[in-house]
């Protein structure tokens, strides 16, 4: 009887260790971005080194952020990150803080424009703004009276802002985004730093990964769990020294 409870208890072991989750992302470099066929970032390298720690195998997709979105609020065992936690996602996911990871988001301008004026919120519903459809942005503002198709135009990808915001297209007047990683977009689109500008402050998140609300609670306190060892263990700050190191080779100092 004993031999039995030890080969059940070490198959549930086996079993645990062996477990597979889905992983999505979206492409939002530094944080989570494909270059040369793999998923990377700084975000990337903390939940790959997270499930590692909790004996999760899982394989990292990157695919627009709506159809993410989708698959981690709806599908058993579906991780999703870099996500921002809003009062209408709360009930969707089982949520995971990033402690130590955030970002403030702005709106911005067009940097070859200077016929816009904004000095609040209220000013910019007279103007077209580009967001990545389904993301915080997109949520925040319509949170706050925006409409689609009136003052709110979602796309699929950043790239596509900044080809609508050009001179000779002019189908957007807005976007929004964070300081670094709109500032790597422009340089994987061989656009100028200047090509946007900041106008007004949004809002500041922290970062979270979040599971789909199917995935069993076993799971998540796992991953939980695992992500304070990494922290602890000084992982977390090495990740982010090594990706600011990184950016800021790839990016010139800014004049004065």
């Amino acid at each position: 009887m004993k031999k039995l409870i030890i080969i059940f208890t070490f198959l549930a072991f086996c079993s645990a260790n062996a477990e597979e989750i889905t992983v999505v992302t979206e492409e939002w470099p530094p944080f989570n971005y494909t270059e040369n066929g793999k998923v990377i970032g700084v975000v990337t390298e903390v939940v790959e080194a997270v499930l590692d720690k909790a004996g999760i195998k899982a394989k990292i997709r990157a695919v627009p952020w709506a159809r993410a979105y989708k698959m981690a609020s709806e599908d058993e065992n579906t991780l999703i990150y870099t996500i921002f936690r809003m009062p209408e996602r709360e009930s969707l996911f089982h949520w995971i803080k990033l402690d130590g990871l955030s970002t403030r988001m702005y709106l911005y301008s067009p940097g070859s424009r200077s016929d816009i004026v904004i000095k609040s919120l209220e000013d910019a519903k007279k103007y077209r703004i580009g967001v990545t459809r389904k993301t915080s942005t997109h949520v925040f503002l319509h949170s706050k009276g925006f409409q689609e198709d009136i003052n709110l135009f979602p796309v699929n990808s950043e790239v596509q802002n900044a080809m609508k915001a050009d001179p000779s297209v002019n189908r957007i007047d807005l976007t929004t985004g964070d300081k670094l990683s709109l500032a790597m977009w422009l340089k994987k689109s061989d656009l100028p730093p200047d090509y946007w500008k900041e106008e007004i402050f949004l809002f500041k998140e922290d970062f979270y990964m979040a599971f789909a609300k199917k995935t069993s609670d076993e799971v998540v306190e796992r991953v939980r769990d695992a992500f304070q060892q990494v922290k602890a263990e000084g992982k977390l700050d090495a990740f982010i020294e090594k990706y600011m190191r990184t950016y800021q080779q790839r990016t010139p100092a800014p004049k004065k």
